[in-house]
């Protein structure tokens, strides 16, 4: 029996009692759509009191559809009309929302056998990205469900025909979430399962209509004690009846629809109550009364609650929500100590259940995967009275969507042009990714980790009329544009001059008029434009400018964006080569920068100032003959051993060049001098800008935030950037310098720890020096890795993000590492207790939340558990993004 076939015996049942209560509910901010839907039609949903409206103006494409009138007493009312495709591979919808919020995204299918009683599959995608496979395997209803922030101010939901049926789409719905709930890695979360365990499915032979009569009662009246509206259904099932029981909106005020919680045993039984749950601890994810209300518990206080779900391989990653809240008044030798555990792993630690009818959400931070069969298990403690309880939960698998959109400049051209132009080609969704569906007549560049950009538009024979679109302008790095044989009309714009990269521009065969711009025949001339004003006869001032293309137009366009694309591709594979690729290691050792003489480097440091001291020796501010101030540190060696491990530091300096790294100038080893000379950085190091003194707000929290986006972009260079990867070994505030504009340049990466390897006495000074900041797991395996640089990495973030040192010494006796000081405070999620008070009020919650989840995934205990530094980086910007977004 399909879900909507349940909501509408229930509108039989109870739809009249709740009609005053659910209409009075506030939908802002929902976004409804019943695709297919007559153009122009609304409504309001009986049974939800949801105001839906037709799709008609988020598409262009597709086929509106009515499932059969004899259908219309068993599907829910969104589910009477689809929209199919039976035209094109990919068709998408273009909705408008909100940046920066937090979205439930949940799409509706109803297979009406509208195609020949042969269910479709089809792929639907969000984006660029596929979301999920669609198909109608166990019944002809099925719904997709997602959340997501967006980050752009409108989405594109696409369904892609796989040749195995005509793709087709009921509903589309979009739900505001808070933006701290449902935190994850991966950036999105499909929905898997969705329980209120207190709400048990169970075969009942005689639900008396009194039974009936009751809970429609609790549904509508007597909210003043309590506000319940629930779904209540009789579903024949051979000779027995099955009480359903479905919570969603209005109860629920984000549209979440929560299942009943199947018992196939009488091992476990119900928990309720009928007061209503303490609002003012309320938790993020706003669970509803009616949810919190019931709980289920076992039988034998000593067994586990038990929950199982399957995964179809082993690389799945699954989020899981754990919804708890204490509904019976304990006496006070009752005591409810619960623990949980993972895939059959160890316990995690024992918690308490929160007060009498307070709320509070267990998840997990990090995903599980590795298993192709889940579960978690809820069991008491020794000590404790009372049975293990569990009142709802969330399972969800974490989407990472990889495919990279269309620079938005570029976008939001193409979009107008075709708004200009009215152009019925099937232009749908993205109009370069995925690049198996671009746009008929438009080629793109792919560069790894930037986003597509448009180089050429070929619209010709595309019945085109009126005069040249000025949005054309707006793509700024097309090559190759054909505008030919349509009925343009007016002058050629002389925005075509200004457009660096156009190398091939055809207008001919249209009916232009007025002179060429200068600017255009000088590019045709001097520049080697290629240009065509064939067959407009209104031309004038043509001058030298030849009626054809130097070739033929259809070979022109791909072979230039060809040959401009594999010239791009190859110096950019050349320049990496030349600075990240490592010297063989049977090639004699040579250096290509400047190497200094001694008498050179005495003479920068006689009068300098001395501006840093450390065990690898002095740092001396000083200039050059040519004025350009560097920093020259002078090193204790001397040893032969300690000048071979110099000059191989060097040749790694010497091969890494990028923004937020501090330039490498030179060096000398000459006699008793080694010294290094880098660029000179004038603002000082973060560790003199978090621990200034006074109460002013130094640094604010968007700049400290840029700071860390910085910083974790020179680290993955480093990283991701450099064959070998290059660790940086010593990362702490102190070697992270600013300059004028606050730009982070990350210094010392792998110099003084190299050299501090000489003794053990060099080794035991430099492990002192960066208490606090080395990986835990250095003392015990004495190795240092990647996830070492992210360890310290996080403490730095974490500096940051409070303002306190990394070890604190002004709160307890015992000397407490910031990470853990943070991590009490976030589990009881103390946010503004975490955040540098000097920047109160001046953040979005989400932000910092953000921020401070993902240092305290730098510093796991386990380095398998910290992410790469690829990661850091991109929830980093994330959280920058939130900022920016306040702002507009």
């Amino acid at each position: 029996m399909s879900h909507a076939h349940k909501q509408f015996l229930f509108a039989v049942l109870v739809g009249f009692a709740l009609a005053a209560l659910v209409h009075s509910q506030n939908q802002s901010g929902f976004i409804s759509i019943d695709c297919g839907l007559p153009n122009n039609s609304s409504y309001t949903e009986t049974t939800t009191g949801i105001n839906y409206i037709s799709d008609s103006t988020f598409i262009d494409t597709g086929e509106s559809k009515y499932l059969s009138a004899n259908h219309d007493l068993n599907y829910y009312q969104p589910y009477w009309y689809v929209r199919s495709f039976p035209q094109g591979v990919r068709n998408c919808y273009r909705i408008n929302v909100t940046y920066g919020t937090k979205y439930l995204i949940r799409a509706g299918f109803q297979y009406g056998n509208y195609g020949e009683n042969k269910p479709p599959e089809f792929e639907l995608h969000l984006g660029a990205n596929l979301w999920d496979t669609v198909n109608f395997t166990a019944k002809n209803q099925t719904t997709r469900e997602l959340i997501r922030v967006l980050l752009q101010d409108y989405i594109h939901i696409c369904l892609v025909n796989t040749n195995k049926g005509v793709p087709f789409k009921s509903s589309i719905e979009l739900r505001p979430l808070l933006n701290t709930s449902y935190e994850e890695r991966t950036g999105s979360l499909a929905l898997v399962s969705r329980y209120d365990t207190g709400l048990l499915a169970t075969n009942d032979t005689g639900t008396s209509s009194a039974k009936v009569a009751m809970m429609a009662a609790r549904a509508s009246g007597g909210h003043d004690k309590v506000v319940v509206e629930e779904v209540v259904v009789r579903v024949m099932v051979v000779e027995a009846v099955v009480l359903m029981v479905m919570i969603r909106y209005p109860t629920d005020i984000h549209d979440r629809i929560w299942e009943p919680y199947y018992v196939s045993d009488d091992t476990q039984f119900q928990l309720r109550t009928s007061a209503i749950m303490n609002e003012s601890y309320q938790n993020a994810f706003e669970i509803p009364s009616a949810v919190m209300s019931t709980a289920v518990a076992p039988k034998n206080a000593s067994y586990a609650l038990e929950f199982y779900w399957d995964s179809p391989d082993n690389n799945s990653e699954y989020y899981i929500y754990l919804h708890f809240a204490e509904i019976e008044k304990l006496r006070p030798h009752q005591l409810r100590n619960l623990f949980i555990v993972w895939n059959g792993g160890w316990p995690q630690r024992p918690f308490v259940l929160p007060y009498y009818l307070n709320e509070k959400t267990l998840f997990n931070i990090w995903p599980f995967s590795g298993f192709t069969k889940h579960s978690f298990s809820i069991l008491k403690t020794d000590n404790s009275t009372l049975p293990p309880v569990l009142n709802a939960y969330e399972i969800y698998e974490g989407k990472r969507f990889l495919e990279l959109e269309t620079n938005q400049g570029d976008i939001e051209a193409i979009e107008n042009i075709k708004l200009h132009y009215k152009i019925s080609k099937n232009w749908q969704g993205d109009p370069c990714s995925p690049q198996a569906y671009k746009w008929e007549g438009l080629n793109c560049s792919y560069l790894e980790s930037r986003p597509p950009r448009i180089i050429s538009l070929d619209l010709s024979s595309s019945g085109l009329r009126g005069q040249i679109s000025p949005f054309i302008a707006n793509l700024t790095m097309i090559q190759a544009l054909d505008l030919s044989n349509n009925d343009l009309t007016g002058p050629i714009p002389d925005f075509f001059s200004q457009m660096p990269d156009l190398y091939v521009l055809n207008l001919g065969k249209n009916k232009l008029a007025g002179p060429v711009p200068a600017g255009l025949i000088d590019r045709n001339k001097n520049d080697g434009l290629s240009l065509s004003l064939c067959e407009n006869p209104n031309i004038s001032g043509l001058g030298h400018v030849s009626c054809k293309l130097r070739k033929k137009q259809n070979v022109i366009i791909p072979v230039v964006v060809s040959i401009i694309g594999t010239m791009i591709l190859l110096l950019t594979v050349a320049a990496i080569w030349w600075r990240c690729k490592s010297e063989k290691k049977d090639e004699p050792f040579k250096i290509q920068g400047r190497k200094f003489t001694k008498s050179e480097i005495n003479k920068i440091t006689s009068n300098s100032t001395l501006i840093g001291r450390g065990g690898f020796g002095e740092v001396y501010h000083g200039t050059l003959k040519n004025d350009t101030q560097v920093a020259v540190k002078i090193l204790n060696l001397s040893s032969k051993q300690g000048s071979e491990e110099f000059q191989n530091e060097v040749k790694l300096l010497m091969r890494v060049h990028h923004r937020n790294l501090v330039s490498f100038i030179g060096y000398c080893d000459e006699g008793d001098i080694m010294a290094l000379v880098y660029e000179y950085v004038g603002n000082g190091n973060l560790q003199q800008q978090i621990s200034a003194a006074g109460t002013d707000i130094g640094l604010t929290w968007k700049q400290r935030l840029q700071i860390a986006v910085d910083a974790a972009r020179g680290l993955e260079y480093l990283h991701d950037g450099c064959k070998p990867p290059i660790l940086h070994r010593d990362l702490k505030p102190s070697n992270i310098l600013l300059n004028e504009k606050l730009q982070a340049k990350i210094a010392d990466f792998g110099i003084s720890k190299a050299l501090a390897t000489e003794t053990a006495t060099h080794a035991l000074t430099d492990l002192r020096g960066t208490y606090g900041y080395l990986d835990p797991q250095y003392c015990t395996t004495g190795q240092l890795t990647r996830k070492s640089d992210a360890y310290s990495f996080g403490i730095v973030l974490l500096e940051l993000i409070t303002g306190r040192p990394a070890i604190i010494t002004d709160l307890e006796l015992v000397h407490v590492n910031v990470s853990d000081w943070v991590r009490a405070k976030f589990e009881r999620m103390e946010i503004e207790g975490i955040v540098d008070s000097r920047v109160q009020g001046t953040y979005k919650y989400s932000s910092a939340q953000k921020a401070i989840e993902t240092a305290l995934a730098c510093v796991s205990k386990t380095p398998t558990e910290r992410p790469e530094i690829s990661y850091v980086y991109d929830r980093l910007k994330e959280c920058l993004e939130i900022e920016k977004f306040k702002q507009l």
